[in-house]
């Protein structure tokens, strides 16, 4: 486990797959297993490094303020100090898992060109006018190509995928088949999509 600083505490991340690899794909999780890999049968199929970030409230708080002095705010800018440290002057992709996506979203505007995948699973969309509003101006000028996914019947649905796709240049939505479901709640996850994801973040990376 490794920790970068931020505020008056630290992120903790954690690195996987291939070391020196070309390839680096960030991945933005909250709870227990944030920083685990998602399945590391489908990780080693891939010549990719995986860099897994923990967050948690109050990494979270206020996601509509970005670019403020909110903890979300600030978190952001703590990521893009870990992404150039951790993979100078090369492209990445990055990855948000549900309540984790927001930040994900602007730390790909943030950093421009810099992220040229985005993967957003089990995202809903913002629940406010406000939210919404402010969002907006940010998603069109986000220039990573994106995957939406979510799960057939779950929550979030078509109607949260389609505010993002309709939103974001590059984007496009894939919805999980129920069957491929991996917590009791019947929500999709990152492990149930994984390798959907690492084929997005890091095409051309499988091994052959």
């Amino acid at each position: 486990m490794s920790r970068a600083p931020w505020l008056d505490g630290e992120l903790e991340y954690r690195s996987f797959g291939t070391p020196g690899a070309p390839r680096a794909v960030f991945v933005l999780r909250t709870g227990a297993v944030a920083t685990t890999d998602p399945d590391p049968r489908i990780t080693s199929g891939h010549d990719v490094r995986i860099v897994a970030i923990g967050l948690d409230a109050p990494e979270l708080e206020d996601p509509p303020a970005f670019g403020g002095q909110t903890p979300a705010g600030l978190t952001v800018d703590a990521l893009k100090d870990l992404m150039e440290r951790e993979a100078p002057e090369t492209t990445v992709g990055l990855v948000g898992e549900r309540s984790a996506g927001p930040i994900a979203v602007h730390l790909a505007a943030a950093m421009g060109a810099r992220v040229d995948r985005l993967a957003l699973v089990g995202v809903l969309s913002p629940t406010d006018a406000l939210s919404r509003d402010m969002q907006t101006p940010m998603l069109d000028d986000l220039q990573a190509r994106t995957l939406v996914l979510i799960g057939e019947g779950g929550t979030p649905d078509a109607a949260d995928a389609e505010w993002y796709r309709d939103r974001i240049p590059a984007a496009q939505v894939e919805v999980v088949d129920a069957g491929r479901y991996d917590n009791a709640q019947g929500q999709v996850t990152l492990s149930s999509a994984w390798e959907t994801v690492l084929e997005h973040v890091a095409p051309g990376a499988a091994r052959r």
